[in-house]
Formats: C-alpha cells, sequence, structure tokens
C-alpha cells in the first residue's frame, strides 16, 4: 500500500487529512511537527510528503531543506491555504514537486490530487531512467568508437615497430632494432596512460588515501616536468606539437609564497598535468610561448589559474571542451584531458571554468577543496 506522509499546521488537521484520503487506499502517517515528520520519513521512506507552510514547530520551507538533504529525490509538496505566489516559489527552487493552494474544495478533492501527483512522478521517473538510459547508450557507443580509433592506432604503430625488427638481416645493425624497440614501448606507454586516464576519470580514488600536506608549488613543478618530459619524448601518438616549443618557452609558477596545504595529491598533479598538456598543444608555434599558474585562497578552496598566450578557442570550442572524447586535434588528441580536469575536480567539490579567444589563449579557473582529512 501506497504511504503519504502528511504534515499539517496541527494535529487535527493532519488527522482530518489522513482520513479523507485513507478511502481511496493510501496507507498515512500524520503529524504537526517538522521534527517528527523527519523521523518518519527516514524510518518509513513514504511515496509522498504533504506539508503544509505552517508547521508547530517551524515551517514548510525549513521541512523542504532538511528533507532534501536527507533525499534529493523524495516527492514532496507544499500545502497552504495562504496562496502566496513568494512561498510557492520558494518551495520549488528547494525542490518541491509541486505547490498547492487550499481552495474550497481541497479536501473533496484531496485523493484525486494524491493520485495525479503520484502518478506524474512516476511518469516523470520513468521519462528520466529512459532518457538516461539513452545517454548512457550513446556514451558507450561513443567510448567503443573511441577506443577501437585509438588503440587500433597505437597496436598497429607497436606492431609496426616491431616487425621492422628483422633478425635474419644481418645488415640490420643493434642501434636499429634498438630503436624499433623503443619506439614501440613509447606507444605502448601511451596505451597505458590512456587506461590510466580513463580510469581515473570514471573511478572515484579519492578515498584510497588522506589528503597530505604538500607544498602546491611542488606539485605544479612536478608536473610540468613530467609533461615536458612526455613530450620530448612523444613519438607522435600523444601530442600534437613539436618540441622546439620548448626551446624559447617561459613558465611561471606563482605558487611559491603560498604555505603547505592538506591537499589530494595525487589529483591535483593530475589535474595540472591534463592542463599543462592542453596548454602545450595550442602554444604550437607562437613566437614567445607561455604558461602562468597562479593560485588564491578562497575559504576552504583553492583558486588556481593555468594561462596560456597559445591559439585559443572559439565559443563552439569552449561550449564542448570538457564533453568526453571531444577533440579538436583530429588524428592526434584523444579527447580527455580536459574531462579528466573536470571529473577530478568535481570530485573535491570544486568547479572549473574557462576564458579564451581565438589567438589571445586560454586561462583556465579551477577551484580545489583543501578541507581533506
Amino acid at each position: 500500500m501506497v504511504l503519504v506522509l502528511i504534515a499539517e499546521c496541527n494535529q487535527a488537521t493532519a488527522e482530518y487529512v489522513a482520513a479523507t484520503i485513507e478511502p481511496a487506499g493510501y496507507q498515512t502517517r500524520s503529524t504537526s511537527s517538522l521534527s517528527e515528520a523527519l523521523a518518519i520519513f527516514q524510518e518509513r521512506k513514504p511515496a509522498l510528503t504533504l506539508v503544509n507552510y505552517f508547521l508547530a514547530d517551524g515551517d514548510g520551507l525549513s521541512f523542504l531543506k532538511s528533507l532534501f538533504r536527507l533525499d534529493p529525490a523524495a516527492l514532496a509538496v507544499m500545502t497552504t491555504g495562504l496562496g502566496n505566489e513568494k512561498i510557492a516559489c520558494q518551495a520549488m527552487r528547494l525542490g518541491a514537486y509541486d505547490y498547492i493552494v487550499k481552495g474550497r474544495s481541497y479536501y473533496q478533492d484531496l485523493p484525486g490530487i494524491v493520485k495525479d501527483l503520484i502518478d506524474r512522478h512516476a511518469k516523470t521517473l520513468y521519462l528520466q531512467q529512459a532518457d538516461r538510459l539513452k545517454v548512457r547508450l550513446a556514451a558507450q557507443s561513443e567510448l567503443s568508437g573511441w577506443l577501437d580509433h585509438n588503440f587500433r592506432n597505437i597496436f598497429s604503430a607497436i606492431s609496426g615497430s616491431l616487425n621492422l625488427i628483422d633478425f635474419q638481416n644481418p645488415q640490420q645493425s643493434q642501434e636499429k632494432r634498438r630503436e624499433y624497440v623503443s619506439d614501440g614501448l613509447n606507444s605502448l606507454k601511451t596505451a597505458i596512460k590512456l587506461l590510466e586516464d580513463l580510469n581515473r576519470m570514471t573511478v572515484d580514488k579519492s578515498g584510497e588515501s588522506e589528503g597530505r600536506r604538500i607544498l602546491i608549488s611542488s606539485v605544479v613543478d612536478d608536473a610540468w616536468r613530467a609533461v615536458r618530459t612526455r613530450l620530448l619524448e612523444a613519438s607522435g601518438e600523444e601530442f600534437s606539437v613539436s618540441p622546439i616549443v620548448l626551446d624559447n618557452l617561459i613558465f611561471i609558477n606563482d605558487t611559491r609564497d603560498l604555505p603547505p596545504q592538506i591537499i589530494a595529491h595525487q589529483d591535483l598533479l593530475t589535474i595540472f598535468e591534463a592542463l599543462f598538456k592542453n596548454a602545450l598543444e595550442a602554444l604550437g608555434q607562437t613566437p614567445e610561448p607561455r604558461v602562468v599558474v597562479g593560485v588564491k585562497r578562497q575559504d576552504e578552496f583553492l583558486v588556481f589559474t593555468v594561462s596560456d598566450n597559445g591559439c585559443g578557442m572559439d565559443e563552439k570550442v569552449q561550449r564542448h571542451a570538457f564533453e568526453p572524447l571531444f577533440s579538436t586535434k583530429g588524428q592526434v588528441g584523444v579527447g580527455l584531458s580536459l574531462t579528466i580536469v573536470m571529473a577530478l575536480v568535481t570530485r573535491h567539490q570544486g568547479e572549473v571554468k574557462v576564458a579564451s579567444s581565438q589567438g589571445r589563449g586560454s586561462t583556465f579557473e579551477f577551484t580545489f577543496s583543501t578541507n581533506i582529512v
């Protein structure tokens, strides 16, 4: 039997509402207390909660705030005799499914109203689940194509390098054979890195180790060093720029005045590596390439910026930049770097945004929580 929780201004009214809808086949629990209504909800998880604006020990808006902290998906409806549009808007913003003004025929119509609310909500959930399934299937199809394209290319490169080794040819030098093996190993490293990125993006590993006190400037330096090394050793699969860009590149780490912070080291390192890779690819053959990292504190968050003076992005690219597998690099680049940034920043209650214009570079700003224990 479907359970309806009724929270009214007084116990007599709550019981009257319950008596009104029970003959229609609903089980009810009724109360005039905000705290008791929350306790009942936690214990019984009703299909529908009808909450009046006035309660014996509070108001309906306060109840809704607490309710949706307990269960963001709860079906709750505000009821009142005031007909106050402001209250209605506040209730809907908090997450109420609907708002009902108690007119003259309210009690007479209530059984039908309850049925309509539950039926509409069930239909809404069904449509949402169907939409999520469509999105999931589309994402799986896109991911399958991405995996096929990128790993087929990488494994073809590995196979090609190894097939060039000819032990039957006495004219082939050991140095040349070592070169072919090295090319194959570099391609294999690229494949392993892609798998690591996919795993880190989709699996929450933030609880594997506690945040530890570290110098942010050291994380930035380590990330920059790692990306530089990968660029210099790249065999073509990972970067769309030439190492030539490093010859006169200016890198400014403006985080050195920040004292040690307790923070998730590996996630922050991965974010900076992804942003630095993106910046290097944007710099291309920029005459005076530059990458600048900044930071400031904002409450329990650190606000980081990573700026470059590269080719920049138009509005269309900016809108899609954080989408999984989106890439502007054609056959080179796998469209994961910024998606990883979004996933990891979100994991730590932060936000990320980009400001960019074509020919004038880009600035990525992200917040990252330091409140890790």
